[in-house]
């Protein structure tokens, strides 16, 4: 039996029903189907979707490093599952998934990678290696509602010019925000294309946008070819049909963990240790609203730092006005709004002080106690720059606290 490495990029090809149903095509037709998820943005769709049994999303994974994590293990037929926004952005999705892969690894004899693109109906036949047409025949002949098409030819995007990398980004709408490896660094002015623009790993302009500069000290040294960069308007299109709560393990001891972006929510969800994720302190107001939205799930409460500069990434929350968090909130959790420009700044003093420069404390003793402690150090540190508090009921039975204004 054929063995298919199944890589599922999005929430949208998830909400939508396509990828379960991708899956249950292939298995029926008598392939033997393996799926991963490529990125952390389709997590919270499979919980939503309850396909946690049939895509693995334990794996902390850009797509490029699900293609090389299937090839090292003999998975060497793969398929790129998605539903891009346009054709274009479809297209450059697997282009780009494609090209890291072979430049890191050097493989391109070594395995068939094709696409399954929803947002069109279309296959795209990147790669099929000697030996493979068969296969292809059998998945074209399933997916008959699929136009196949031939793809772009692989190119790089970058160039060097002056102490300066190129790199432009295809298939972007004016408005939409640019996000690189999960920061949003800056924002569309026009369409079809824009270029990020680097001196010695640092962004230093967008052609055709806008930079984020306050947004740019999140980010690490780039190497901007390399570099997972996303245009988008929000970063869930579509709806999820199901939202439900994922039961928690319920270990003895508790941790709170502190987070900047989004990126490493997961995987400190997944480790295994001796002790729970007992309560997440999030820092800005994109990450605090997609964090409160994963956390929800999981019954994880948060304090979350914002100063209403919000990107508006996220649907739902417009305008940054405090109240939108409300729906974004665990129970039992906490919002402060600081004044503007003031959320990396307590951040960093959150950090130092109470997380000793570190991304995680132990709790002691009583969680509940421990828990209104963290609160109140942190409404300390913060206290001469908050400007209102957010607060949600401690269960589903009590009312949302109206926000308090200081």
């Amino acid at each position: 039996m054929t063995t298919l490495g199944l890589l599922i990029h999005g929430p949208e090809v998830i909400d939508e029903g396509e990828a379960g149903e991708a899956i249950e095509t292939l298995i029926k037709t008598g392939f033997d189907v393996e799926a991963t998820l490529g990125g952390i943005t389709g997590k919270t769709a499979v919980i939503d979707a309850g396909l946690q049994h049939a895509i693995d999303i334990s794996k902390d994974m850009k797509p490029s490093e699900v293609v090389e994590y299937y090839v090292k293990r003999g998975i060497d037929i793969i398929m790129l599952v998605n539903h891009a926004k346009t054709e274009e952005s479809g297209f450059m999705l697997g282009e780009g998934i494609l090209r890291n892969f072979i430049a890191k690894c050097d493989a391109e004899e070594s395995f068939s990678f094709v696409q399954l693109e929803y947002s069109n109906r279309i296959i795209i036949r990147w790669l099929v290696k000697s030996g493979d047409e068969y296969i292809f025949r059998n998945i074209t002949g399933v997916f008959t509602a699929f136009e196949e098409r031939e793809p772009y030819k692989l190119e790089s995007r970058c160039k060097e010019e002056s102490n300066l990398v190129y790199r432009e980004i295809r298939g972007v709408y004016p408005g939409e925000k640019i996000v690189v490896d999960g920061v949003i660094v800056g924002t569309a002015s026009r369409g079809d294309s824009v270029t990020l623009v680097a001196r010695d790993g640092k962004l230093v302009n967008i052609l055709g946008g806008t930079l984020i500069e306050h947004n740019l000290e999140k980010l690490p040294p780039l190497e901007l070819e390399k570099e997972l960069i996303k245009t988008a308007s929000v970063i869930r299109r579509t709806k999820p049909k199901l939202i439900g709560d994922v039961p928690r393990k319920g270990k003895r001891k508790g941790v709170a963990c502190f987070f900047y972006t989004v990126d490493k929510l997961f995987p400190k969800m997944e480790e295994e240790r001796d002790a729970d994720i007992a309560v997440a302190v999030t820092i800005g107001d994109d990450t605090t609203g997609i964090a409160g939205d994963i956390l929800k799930r999981f019954g994880i409460p948060m304090i979350g730092i914002t100063d209403g500069d919000a990107d508006g990434l996220i649907e739902g929350i417009e305008t940054g006005a405090l109240e939108e968090y409300a729906k974004f909130m665990p129970h039992d959790s906490m919002i402060i709004r600081l004044k503007p420009e003031r959320d990396d700044i307590i951040g960093e003093r959150i950090k130092a002080e109470i997380f000793k420069g570190g991304d995680e404390i132990e709790l002691e003793g009583d969680l509940e106690k421990q828990f209104d402690d963290l609160k109140s150090r942190i409404q300390e540190i913060a206290k001469d720059d908050i400007i209102g508090v957010l607060r949600s009921p401690a269960s589903s039975k009590e009312r949302f606290s109206v926000p308090q204004r200081l």
